[in-house]
């Protein structure tokens, strides 16, 4: 889907005479790190659910990234792989283990992700081809 939106994009550029070199792409991802993805939905489906004033279980299921480290990261790779370079990840759950949520984050996804960061991963060496 965001993929798409990306084509679209290019696609009113082109038809407007427009090159798009450099373009910044990103997307604010709402996340649960637990210990299993049905722990993870619950929290999240109740926090949108209260946020929204209507049952978000579906759309939880749907547009978060939930459960443990690894099926986080694997959601944001696939946010990568559509071409996101900067994701803004809104943690849900009672605010009061927002740290918690932040340090585990830390500590057990972003590991996972070394590879996508620096100058030499692969997000760095397409910008600067495109910039090229």
């Amino acid at each position: 889907m965001y993929r798409s939106s990306l084509d679209v994009i290019a696609m009113a550029a082109t038809a407007a005479g427009r090159k798009l070199a450099r373009f910044g792409t990103g997307h604010l991802l709402f996340t649960r790190l637990d210990d299993t993805y049905e722990k993870a939905l619950d929290a999240a489906s109740e926090t949108l659910s209260v946020r929204y004033a209507m049952d978000f279980r579906k759309a939880a299921q749907r547009y978060c990234a939930l459960g443990p480290a690894a099926n986080v990261a694997e959601c944001m790779r696939a946010f990568y792989a559509a071409g996101v370079r900067h994701i803004v990840l809104d943690l849900l759950g009672p605010y009061e283990l927002r740290q918690a949520q932040i340090e585990r984050v830390a500590a057990e996804v972003l590991p996972l992700l070394t590879d996508l960061t620096g100058t030499d991963s692969p997000a760095a060496v397409q910008e600067k081809q495109a910039v090229e």
